[in-house]
């Protein structure tokens, strides 16, 4: 486990660094109330709502995480023309990232995730959403606002939800652009699109998105040491990490399996969002210098400060020396 004197330096270096998030934009909805009956009409409850809430998700939620740990953030991604895009930006703009490279498609809706609660208990979950991939001019539109960005940030991360951002000809652009060599290239894939991620610096998943992911890719997948390590060789990434849970996390380079790092143990609320943070705070780590394990040993304090929370919610740099320092359990 990491040591606060050897957190604190990362912490503080992470105010230096800019980062461009390219992805799936959501919107987190939470619809709050109390059910005390069942309807007349069918064996469900009925909810009397008190309360709605709504937070930034998906590649959104990486941009809060962060600018929770104090890096200045440009998002680039697609809404549509309607009121969950409307909030989104307002979110976004509120704490302070630059939303200058998000498109606004018309024909296709901002990605809205609604969660109805009930005594603190998730009843149901409705999406809206369009799952096909945008449009060349949407994708072009991206491409062309996020060329300028390049030289001003020092890590790119790709927080891919399988939403239809995420396209090869955006990848590629972005592998090609004369910044690439002195940008840190760090990606979140769907196992979908795995094939477009090849040649990134650092590529994240969990166990099942690995799993699938070297499946489609024609490769075995008999335990996680196996999977990880052909991802490694055969997507020509310098580090990967497989997220394993109550199981901690599994670190790869090109030569193979380097190690497992076990995770902090905290009580967890939710695991929504984990990901996201482990990305951020990886990504970040990485970009001020850190070595991979010890990029890795931070990121896994960091998730284990997300699933504390309750929904989905960035972490702070606080509450990743509390984890660290044994003082959140």
């Amino acid at each position: 486990m990491l040591t606060l004197d050897e957190v604190e330096p990362l912490l503080k270096r992470f105010q230096s660094l800019s980062v461009l998030v390219v992805g799936d934009l959501m919107l987190d909805e939470y619809i709050i109330g109390d059910a005390e009956r069942l309807s007349p009409e069918a064996p469900v409850p009925v909810l009397l709502r008190r309360e709605r809430k709504v937070g930034p998700g998906g590649a959104a939620n990486v941009v809060c995480n962060l600018r929770s740990l104090g890096a200045q953030v440009f998002a680039a991604g697609v809404i549509g023309d309607d009121t969950a895009g409307d909030e989104l930006i307002c979110l976004l703009e509120s704490i302070g990232a630059d939303v200058s490279a998000i498109v606004t498609e018309t024909f296709r809706p901002t990605t809205l995730k609604t969660r109805v609660i009930a005594h603190k208990q998730q009843l149901v979950r409705i999406d809206y959403e369009v799952r096909t991939p945008i449009s060349d001019m949407t994708c072009d539109a991206i491409i062309e606002r996020i060329m300028p960005l390049l030289p001003k940030v020092n890590a790119l991360i790709v927080s891919d939800y399988a939403k239809g951002v995420v396209r090869e000809r955006l990848l590629e652009a972005l592998k090609k652009a004369p910044a690439r060599n002195t940008i840190l290239l760090c990606g979140g894939p769907k196992p979908r699109n795995i094939a477009s991620f090849i040649g990134f610096d650092l590529l994240s998943f969990n166990t099942a998105e690995a799993i699938e992911s070297a499946m489609l890719n024609g490769e075995p997948a008999n335990d996680y040491k196996q999977v990880g390590s052909l991802l490694a060789s055969s997507l020509n990434v310098k580090w990967l990490v497989i997220t394993r849970g109550e199981e901690g996390a599994s670190l790869f380079d090109g030569n193979g399996w380097l190690c497992d790092i076990p995770s902090y143990r905290v009580t967890v609320y939710d695991v929504a969002g984990a990901g996201d943070t482990y990305l951020a705070a990886i990504a970040l780590a990485l970009a001020c210098g850190a070595d991979f394990v010890t990029a890795a040993k931070l990121a896994n304090a960091a998730a284990a400060a997300a699933v504390r929370k309750v929904g989905v919610a960035p972490v702070t740099a606080d509450e990743i020396r509390q984890v660290v320092g044994g003082r959140l359990i």
